[in-house]
């Protein structure tokens, strides 16, 4: 299996590991509205987002043809009330342009929309996992960082380097590569927001450890 077609299935791999450290961390705390917490959750369910557009790979095209659509339906859609309601050129070409400058800033929230939907049903399913060894701090919610979420990023750093392949190895090829490969593009964000997570959970524990007497 070549690594581009096994990248769908390892990504879909790593989101369901994301699944499950989400799901780890929302059974784990009630606190779920503390700046840290709040804050890793938020990036792993955009690093999901950004991991579901890139097993797709055609995301990016398939979000445009997606927006042309839409975009044509209203603005279709519009001209054609506005002739009934007896407005002139001037009328329609406003309020057509009017809507669709709205619809599209609102597609957008819509898709980040959908991706919360999508890890917060996935989170809902996962197996639960053995919870991990503790000590003094599990009594505010968990100890650590949750296994899964180490584990997501192992596999989706393996997963960026065998799609870049060996010859991009290297720092300095790999910073070339990054930007010219769409893909690569996003796995590397999604790296980055999951990293962002990871640390926003060790600085909530670094806090409580402050903390315990």
């Amino acid at each position: 299996m070549s690594p581009v077609r096994a990248l769908p299935a390892e990504l879909d791999a790593v989101r369901a590991l994301l699944a499950d450290g989400l799901a780890q961390i929302t059974r784990s705390t009630d606190d779920l509205e503390q700046f840290w917490i709040r804050s890793a959750c938020a990036r792993l369910t955009e690093t999901d987002a950004v991991l579901a557009e890139a097993a797709t790979g055609g995301a990016g095209l398939i979000s445009l043809l997606v927006t042309t659509a839409v975009s044509f339906g209203v603005v279709a859609g519009v001209a054609a009330l506005a002739r009934l309601a007896g407005a002139g050129a001037a009328g329609v070409l406003v309020a057509s342009g009017f809507l669709l400058v709205t619809t599209l800033r609102l597609l957008p929230a819509l898709r980040s929309v959908l991706a919360r939907r999508s890890v917060a049903a996935a989170a809902r399913h996962v197996v639960p996992t053995a919870p991990a060894r503790s000590f003094g701090l599990a009594q505010y919610g968990f100890a650590e960082v949750p296994e899964p979420l180490v584990r997501a990023r192992v596999q989706l750093v393996s997963a960026t380097l065998r799609q870049a392949g060996s010859a991009n190895w290297p720092l300095p090829a790999l910073r070339l590569a990054v930007p010219a490969d769409p893909v690569l593009a996003r796995l590397a964000h999604a790296d980055l927001l999951l990293c962002q997570a990871i640390d926003c959970l060790e600085r909530y524990l670094d806090d409580l450890a402050k903390e315990w007497p």
